[in-house]
């Protein structure tokens, strides 16, 4: 597969040369423009009211320096170091700010420049990682001339195995969109009034119920992924416990500051003030009420049916009186759950014996996250199998071990 051609979409180039034929930046747009990608160019950085329209861009290509009028052209100076205007430097820096802040998309700079200086004062600015794969590709222009431009971004991506991934998703997510849209206009030119009067005669949170079914017509609607071995596979470098933790907690978690204020959810945690003195483990809340039931009442009102959670140490594991782990799985009882990596790592043991009813406003302002599918599903289904077991009589032990009666 050339992943070069992963690229749709329109694309933006800023660079103070584009309108110069001579340019080194001019052979690199042309590449560009001979692959149909739709470009728009700026001499300038733009305006802060431009760069939210930047969400769906393709990629974002950027010269680093933007030479000042009075300096342009002087050949003696243009050799100089110290040429490169700081403020200049600034407010590319500044400007990547606000950019990272709107999208996550490849971001080339392509420059006449020192490129090793130009990667040091982005790792400066925290806006990449030294010796990480990073969404920021800098390279020198002059080394992309003559058709070699899409080759090193193909390159760069195999490196970079979250463009490869972004990507990759991209192209599903934008034929499911427009599935789903053509599919629905072509049933009722008005289905959102019509889905928005059933979710208000219903009694539920209409905004709510229009996002989730968009979201669920999607999914069902994007095909299976395809996704290159010899790309995620390739062995890299080590992985550290702590990085594999960290993701780990991503796949499964979303942090508060992620979630609306009044954005009431399955799976929703919260982390209440310690009253016992001496105990430095404040007790967790897992809401496991259903989604329908907590669209359907003010949000002050709602009522949450919470597990209680206690923090696990991790030194007692698969030792007397702490919970075992075995082949890649805790081994929970019937009256608990174990779920790792909650809450900046930690590993969190919900227990069934004490369903909670509290409501949100009680709770709003402990909440800190969400554990989201198919973890949060797991959890209710064991709890309702919980509810529904049933005792039997125990085994004698002679029928199973060898022996007498005494």
């Amino acid at each position: 597969m050339n992943m070069s051609n992963m690229f749709t979409g329109v694309a933006v180039a800023i660079d103070d040369e584009v309108n110069d034929s001579t340019a080194n930046i001019s052979n690199i747009l042309k590449q560009i423009r001979r692959r149909g990608i739709p470009l728009l160019v700026y001499e300038k950085l733009p305006s802060t009211k431009t760069i939210p329209h930047f969400k769906n861009l393709s990629f974002l290509l950027l010269d680093w320096n933007f030479k000042d009028k009075a300096i342009k052209g002087n050949r003696s100076k243009a050799k100089l170091g110290d040429e490169i205007i700081k403020h200049n430097v600034q407010e590319n820096i500044d400007f990547l700010y606000k950019v990272v802040k709107e999208t996550y998309c490849p971001i080339f700079i392509f420059t006449n420049e020192n490129v090793d200086d130009i990667q040091t004062e982005l790792i400066n600015a925290k806006l990449c990682v030294k010796d990480q794969p990073n969404n920021i590709f800098v390279r020198s222009k002059a080394k992309l001339k003559d058709a070699k431009l899409f080759p090193e971004v193909e390159k760069w991506m195999k490196r970079n195995p979250s463009i490869y991934v972004l990507k990759e998703w991209e192209k599903e997510y934008q034929n499911s969109r427009n599935k789903l849209f053509s599919e629905f206009q072509d049933l009722s030119p008005i289905w959102p009034k019509i889905m928005w009067k059933n979710f208000k005669e219903d009694g539920t949170n209409q905004s709510a119920a229009l996002g989730e079914l968009i979201f669920r017509n999607l999914h069902t609607r994007m095909s299976p992924f395809d996704f290159l071995d010899s790309v995620l596979g390739k062995q890299g470098r080590k992985i550290d416990k702590a990085e594999l933790r960290r993701v780990l907690e991503g796949e499964k978690y979303l942090e508060n500051l992620g979630l609306r204020s009044t954005d009431i959810g399955t799976g929703d945690i919260f982390k209440r003030t310690c009253t016992e003195e001496g105990s430095t483990k404040a007790p967790y809340y897992l809401n496991i009420r259903p989604q329908c039931d907590l669209l359907r009442s003010s949000p002050d009102d709602t009522e949450l049916y919470c597990l209680k959670g206690r923090f696990v140490d991790e030194s007692k594991i698969n030792k007397k009186g702490g919970i075992a782990f075995s082949s890649g799985q805790f081994l929970e009882k019937i009256n608990n759950a174990v779920v790792p990596f909650l809450d900046k790592g930690c590993i969190i043991e919900f227990l069934f014996k004490d369903l909670k009813v509290m409501k949100w406003k009680s709770l709003k302002a402990d909440r800190i996250g969400r554990l989201l599918p198919p973890h949060i599903n797991r959890i209710q289904q064991r709890y309702a199998f919980y509810l529904q077991r049933q005792a039997l009589p125990r085994t004698p032990q002679i029928a199973i071990c060898n022996g007498v009666i005494r």
